[in-house]
């Protein structure tokens, strides 16, 4: 029966995990989700690199009605999907064209768009540092949305991972050894650690109580034992109180004082732990209350655990004293 501190030490390598994991798909959908896959999208939005180069245009130098945009090059830009429809002008879009099997995003400034008699969307729009208004066609579902914010510095570092075929994987393999590994190596260790025993006494260390702690703790021994049917091992730290099989209780001393928790499963109304069976005894003058929780406790749960006495066979003698 390993203690909280120790059950604690041996699952948080799980709980760093999770949180590693949810951190592992937060990178993989920021830097790599648009080289597998560049009409990926999450809750409708998608993050592509900005690996154009835009003059700051100032605003007094801006006509009334028009818009000049100023993205970092190496930027990580995030864009909302919207049809063409909700576009308003100055809005600025982003969308993509194929050149061969290279990919190539373009960043404009949306000004209106108009359907042709043979049904095709022109779109009016111009560059984020030049009021030159020029017309162009987006094919159907690269229209990739309407931006949002961007980060600087990140595009450069997604577009250098994802350079190659080979650097994405090995980048993300090792992303996931160093993230999901570690915490998974960790727990394994742990785990065996536990098997391997404990590297203190077995038993509660007696050595270690204090004069009125061990009163407490040989008297509540006694008190099992002498009720005929407990038996008692040792534990880690702790000693083990058995009904048969069944575990009724751990016997321990934590933060000075001595405790018999009740191995009992308390249903509360509100779903949390119901600590009504951790019976702490910090005086020799609560031994009495405390004598009378475990046997209220016994007689209401665990009475139908008690092992059952051997029968002597018929015509068999009492054994003699």
């Amino acid at each position: 029966m390993r203690n909280l501190s120790e059950q604690k030490k041996t699952y948080s390598p799980l709980i760093a995990l999770f949180f590693m994991a949810i951190i592992y798909a937060v990178i993989f959908v920021v830097l790599y989700l648009g080289y597998f896959n560049i009409d990926a999208t999450i809750g409708g939005l998608r993050f592509y690199d900005f690996e154009d180069e835009v003059v700051r245009v100032d605003d007094y130098d801006v006509d009334e009605g028009d818009r000049m945009f100023y993205i970092e090059q190496g930027s990580k830009v995030l864009v909302r999907e919207m049809s063409t429809d909700e576009l308003a002008e100055n809005d600025v879009i982003a969308f993509y064209y194929k050149d061969g099997t290279e990919t190539v995003i373009v960043t404009q400034i949306f000004k209106r768009a108009e359907t042709g008699i043979d049904g095709e969307t022109v779109y009016y729009v111009h560059d984020l540092d030049d009021p030159e208004i020029h017309s162009v066609n987006i094919a159907s579902g690269r229209l990739m949305g309407v931006y949002v914010f961007s980060i600087p510095v990140l595009g450069t570092i997604s577009a250098y991972l994802t350079s190659s075929a080979a650097l994405a994987y090995c980048s993300l393999i090792g992303l996931a050894l160093i993230m999901l590994g570690i915490p998974i190596i960790v727990f394994v260790i742990r785990i065996k650690q536990r098997r391997i025993g404990s590297p203190y006494p077995e038993g509660v260390n007696v050595n270690k109580l204090k004069t009125e702690n061990l009163y407490i703790y040989e008297n509540i021994r006694s008190f099992f034992l002498s009720a005929g049917v407990f038996r008692i091992e040792k534990g880690y730290d702790c000693d083990l109180i058995y009904l048969g099989k069944t575990l009724f209780a751990v016997l321990h001393c934590t933060n000075g004082n001595m405790y018999v928790n009740i191995n009992k499963n308390y249903q509360r109304y509100d779903g949390k732990i119901d600590r009504a069976g951790y019976i702490c005894i910090p005086h020799a003058s609560n031994l009495e209350s405390a004598k009378k929780r475990i046997n209220s406790i016994y007689r209401a749960y665990f009475m139908d655990k008690r092992p059952l006495r051997r029968r002597r066979p018929a015509g068999a003698r009492a054994p003699r004293a």
